[in-house]
């Protein structure tokens, strides 16, 4: 039936028809990808798949522009059971003055950066002493610190241990969203830091940028793992279920070509890997594993069922498997495509890429998998009549299943997936930073620490209008600041909130106007942090924990503008941050990506009509391959009852991968109706010959999908259970339910006829 895979299986044929010819393309392709593997490069920026253009990341970006790039700032987390003592506090104010003139350092606050106001004079000064005695006086320093500032809570816990020392990057000219530049300047940063850290003091780091680095670390880490572990458990099942190394090796062939060709072209196109995109390659080899391991299966079969030669057999193979496998590729390919629905370039970039891989995929098995075969063949090195005859009880029973009763099974099935439709729509959003940091990591440590301690260090920006020129010299500014920053504080405990009018609250206004004089003479780094470049706008921040959820940053968002709704300039007011991104642009993608899922599974079923010239296959299509995402999706709602983007990601590749199963189902049972035997016979002998060839498939494609298990990314983990769960279920609805509503429909359609 080689109209379903519209004649793509034909590349095989030619292939075949000139194999030293295909041999020298395969080898030079190869060594070309090889080659630029070396360059491939990582990226670990987690903001990477947020859309560019939406108005909220153009706020985000005006905001870094207006003041500064705050998304950069290291929390570096300091502990110590010292340091609470008086050398313990030396040792930190050490620390800072040492990082405030570090190369690569902006600008590096403590505790030690409080002001404090001479009660004779009038004059700022600083809060600590620049000698402090003993530990008895370093303890009343930090009881009345805390007492008279309640900001300080945010930057040193006594109890704890615990001290925070914030740290701006000095980016320089650079883009301060350039991930590389970022990482040279914390990776210098660190260095310096840690020469001049007591022995006893344990460093940790949090921030966007530590977040960053330590996905990247990981990726680089997890890409060649996963590659290698997914073609050594596909290759050990494939040696168990063949019972032939060469032919295990054999079905290796398109994989190994698949993961190396993949990981080239992020080198040849100079695309870096990202937490999304790592997975990739690993799907492709897998997709790779599955086609041809059912034309290896069918050659077999062919061979050990008549006296052809075996380079006749094999032709036969690719004749009589390829049109499935052209289509399977098609549909995988529409699924992943999909994703370029997406108003994130990330997503769009990820959902071409997927779909570039996925041909690679196809050729590897219609072009290397024959070419390979016909050279072991022609050289004795493959036995070309392996027994899998034993695994024919397997399909007998399989089609023994759907026969006795396909009315109830399809009805059954019509019935059980009312239900799943209502989880579906049942499903919210759902997204946290901190689950992309693996288990064990430091970042991961820090983040906690951040969010528990000093209540996160995630931030969220008001941009506030002057109410006239002069900046900060205005009186009528800084009472505007201290109306918004009063009114924050109102709804939101005082030690989240921080403005320069958090710092200035209880001076009188000649003490206010000095630290705005004073202000003027801070380097420009230190001025961003309160006021734009321009004078016309004022910063306040609000601190949020990393933790956070999208769902709890939109109630947090909802009830931030209804606090300030009152305000007659709260249309001026630029609400942003990186928290309000996640929020509002994270869960629009998440919606869009499920709007996608579905587009995705409408159409490849669509294509299984298109491909069969029939709707009747379509529709007998279906309910199979919609129930196993259907039924991830439920399990996922009573699991926690929301649905993050990778899980999203996941499922949609997995239907691209599971349809396939009803492809070469119908392949096979169009090619018996062809050859005169009836319906009921075809179906039953289709299912026979297919089912041990797919369930083998699903065996491999499950167990090297495990590589994916072992990855140290706890989302990546998640991604391959919902793989291999879906595939499972896969496996069965199409070869019980698929089946069931072909003979329904058939009866129906024959009966309407």
């Amino acid at each position: 039936m080689s109209r379903i895979g519209f004649g793509l299986e034909r590349i095989g044929i030619v292939a075949l028809a000139r194999p030293v010819l295909s041999s020298i393309l395969l080898l030079l392709v190869t060594v070309l990808s090889a080659v630029f593997i070396p360059g491939v490069t990582f990226n670990g920026n987690v903001t990477a798949v947020i859309p560019r253009t939406s108005e909220n990341f153009l706020n985000f970006e005006r905001q870094k522009s207006d003041f500064r790039n705050f998304s950069r700032d290291v929390a570096v987390i300091v502990r110590s059971p010292r340091l609470s003592s008086a050398s313990g506090l030396e040792d930190l104010r050490n620390m800072q003055i040492e990082m405030s003139i570090a190369e690569g350092v902006a600008t590096a606050l403590s505790v030690f950066s409080m002001p404090d106001v001479d009660a004779q004079t009038g004059q700022l000064k600083q809060f600590f002493p620049s000698v402090i005695e003993n530990d008895a006086e370093a303890s009343k320093l930090l009881d009345r610190l805390v007492t008279e500032y309640p900001q300080a809570r945010n930057l040193f816990s006594e109890e704890e241990e615990v001290a925070l020392l914030l740290i701006a990057l000095d980016l320089g000219a650079e883009d301060g969203g350039n991930d590389a530049h970022a990482v040279n300047a914390f990776t210098t940063m660190v260095e310096e830091l840690e020469a001049i850290t007591p022995q006893d003091f344990e460093l940790l780091y949090a921030g966007l940028t530590p977040i960053g680095i330590t996905i990247l670390d990981t990726l680089i880490k997890d890409q060649v793992k996963l590659t290698l572990l997914g073609l050594l458990f596909g290759a050990v099942v494939a040696v168990v279920f063949f019972r032939c190394l060469a032919s295990a090796i054999l079905c290796a062939i398109p994989p190994i070509l698949t993961a190396v060709w993949s990981i080239g072209l992020f080198g040849v196109a100079g695309v870096p890997i990202t937490y999304l995109t790592t997975i990739l390659p690993t799907l492709a080899l897998i997709l790779a594993y599955a086609d041809g391991i059912v034309l290896h299966h069918r050659w077999q079969h062919l061979n050990r069922s008549n006296d052809l030669p075996a380079e006749v057999n094999l032709k036969e193979a690719v004749l009589r498997v390829g049109p499935a496998s052209a289509l399977t590729s098609i549909t995988t390919a529409v699924a992943i495509s999909s994703f370029a629905l997406s108003s994130s370039e990330a997503l769009t970039e990820f959902a071409w890429l997927g779909v570039i891989l996925v041909m690679f995929a196809f050729l590897t098995v219609i072009i290397a998998l024959p070419v390979v075969g016909v050279w072991l063949a022609k050289f004795s090195l493959l036995r070309t009549n392996v027994d899998v005859g034993g695994k024919v009880s397997f399909g007998r029973l399989a089609a023994s299943l759907f026969a006795s009763k396909p009315y109830l099974i399809t009805g059954l099935s019509l019935v059980a997936i009312i239900p799943l439709f209502y989880t579906h729509f049942q499903l919210q959003p759902d997204y946290r930073i901190t689950d992309y940091l693996p288990r064990n990591s430091g970042t991961l440590e820090a983040e906690r620490i951040a969010n528990q301690v000093f209540g996160g260090r995630s931030l969220v920006f008001l941009s506030v209008p002057v109410a006239e020129e002069g900046g900060l010299d205005s009186k009528r500014n800084r009472d505007r600041l201290g109306d918004v920053t009063e009114l924050l504080t109102s709804e939101f405990d005082r030690s989240r909130v921080f403005s320069l009018h958090s710092m200035w609250r209880q001076f009188d206004e000649s003490t206010k106007q000095r630290i705005a004089l004073r202000l003027k003479d801070a380097t420009p780094e230190m001025q961003r942090g309160y006021i734009s470049r321009d004078g016309s706008r004022m910063l306040i921040s609000i601190r949020v924990a990393s933790s956070q959820s999208i769902a709890e940053g939109s109630i947090f968002l909802e009830e931030l503008e209804n606090l300030i709704s009152p305000l007659e300039y709260s249309d001026e007011i630029i609400i942003t941050g990186f928290p309000v991104l996640l929020a509002t642009e994270f869960t629009s993608m998440i919606n869009e990506l499920r709007t996608s899922l579905l587009i995705a599974v409408f159409v490849g079923i669509c294509l299984i009509g298109i491909a069969t010239r029939s709707v009747f296959y379509a529709l007998a299509a279906a309910i199979p391959n919609m129930f196993p995402i259907l039924l991830m999706e439920a399990v996922i709602y009573f699991n926690g009852g929301s649905i993050n983007v990778t899980e999203v990601v996941a499922l949609t590749l997995a239907f691209g991968i599971a349809i396939d199963n009803a492809v070469h189902i119908i392949n096979v049972f169009e090619a018996e109706r062809g050859n005169g035997r009836g319906f009921s016979t075809s179906l039953q002998t289709a299912v026979t010959e297919v089912a041990p060839a797919l369930a083998g498939s699903t065996i491999i494609i499950c167990t090297a999908t495990l590589a994916i298990l072992t990855s140290i990314l706890p989302i990546l983990p998640i991604v391959g259970e919902l793989i291999i769960a879906i595939l499972i279920v896969a496996l069965a609805t199409n070869l019980v339910i698929l089946p069931a509503n072909i003979l329904t429909l058939g009866r129906i359609f024959r009966k309407h006829a």
